[in-house]
């Protein structure tokens, strides 16, 4: 980043941005925060001949009627994927009484990605004057002609301390992801339905002090109708940690397979990030959760505390994969539930039995 008091994002009258909740840590030197910053620009147009196509086969795959199709639901659901995401955009960012440019622009996707530096004592104040006075609050600077403001937020995440690396998909949200067609259906047609359990469980060790963290294989484009799902039911806010996919992608299916290499790369990242931090992992058995955890209470055994696995049932579920997913890892470290309330609420009794 670049402090800069004239800069000014270069986007048009017709293009929004959507800001993504991110964390920040403290940099080496212990007298600064180092703020993340992720969003994307992008254009609504009306629908061209491809993508129209790709509308076509997804209502095929999902048997959708034309009145499904029509459905404020639908059209909720649907909108970051039919949108023009819009390369080469230079953001810059307002921060307190500063203005902040990133150094890159925008990519292909239309997502931009930055770091800004600031001091301990200015993100101290920053915080006490947020609402919740956990968060630090921005806003994308953007030209006079524009009438949208574009807010967002970063919570400093401190070096000591739980965080809750959390799935989506089946963990905090019901999706089906055993069957495609009803995946589908679960993510376009339908409202968003939590977990019974998961938010009360959830704001139980938010309460604590726990921190959280959501990593999941949904792509960006549904991150609007994940944020509407989150304050409408009072899932603790965190850092979203989604996949970027183009809808032009040769199979609808492709935008929810899970890339097990790009979750671990990211979960990895974070642990790397806070050294001095303990961690719980939560997911379920849908998709390749048991095993990227695995892997990761391996490469880090004194900071992975706990991993909760919700059992789905079917050919997933079975403790010949759970043996090998958890092989060489303490066996009070792993537990497999089906009920959110089968997990320990206390986490200073889930961290020191």
């Amino acid at each position: 980043m670049q402090l800069d008091e004239t800069a000014v994002s270069n986007i048009t009258q017709d293009e929004s941005v959507v800001v993504y909740p991110t964390m920040a840590h403290l940099a080496p030197d212990g007298k600064h925060w180092m703020l993340n910053i992720h969003g994307c620009v992008f254009e609504t147009v009306p629908h061209n001949f491809s993508r129209k196509i790709l509308l076509q086969l997804l209502a095929r795959i999902m048997q959708a009627s034309p009145e499904d199709l029509e459905s404020e639901v639908f059209k909720k659901h649907i909108h970051g994927f039919v949108v023009h995401q819009h390369a080469g955009k230079q953001i810059a960012v307002r921060i307190g009484d500063n203005i902040y440019r990133l150094k890159k622009k925008t990519k292909k996707n239309g997502q931009f990605n930055g770091k800004i530096k600031i001091s301990v004592n200015e993100t101290e104040r920053l915080v006490r004057q947020s609402e919740d006075g956990k968060t630090v609050h921005f806003s994308v600077v953007a030209p006079d002609h524009q009438p949208q403001k574009f807010l967002g937020n970063v919570q400093p995440i401190q070096s000591e301390g739980i965080s809750i690396i959390s799935d989506i998909d089946d963990t905090v949200k019901h999706t089906d992801v055993s069957s495609k067609r009803a995946m589908l259906n679960n993510t376009f047609l339908k409202e968003f339905q939590t977990i019974p359990g998961i938010v009360e469980l959830y704001q139980q060790w938010q309460q604590q002090g726990a921190d959280f963290h959501y990593v999941t294989s949904s792509p960006w484009q549904l991150y609007d109708s994940l944020a509407g799902l989150f304050e409408r039911t009072g899932v603790p806010l965190g850092s979203f940690h989604m996949k970027s996919v183009r809808f032009r992608d040769p199979t609808i299916l492709r935008l929810f397979i899970a890339r097990r290499l790009g979750k671990r790369r990211t979960i990895k990242q974070i642990i790397k990030t806070f050294p001095k931090r303990k961690f719980i992992l939560v997911g379920d058995s849908g998709e390749k959760d048991p095993e990227t955890y695995g892997a990761m209470a391996r490469r880090f055994p004194d900071q992975i505390e706990r991993i909760y696995i919700r059992d789905l049932g079917g050919k997933n579920s079975n403790s010949t994969r759970y043996e090998k997913a958890f092989r060489k890892i303490p066996d009070d470290v792993c537990q497999i539930f089906e009920k959110p309330e089968e997990l320990s609420i206390d986490l200073s009794g889930t961290l020191n039995p």
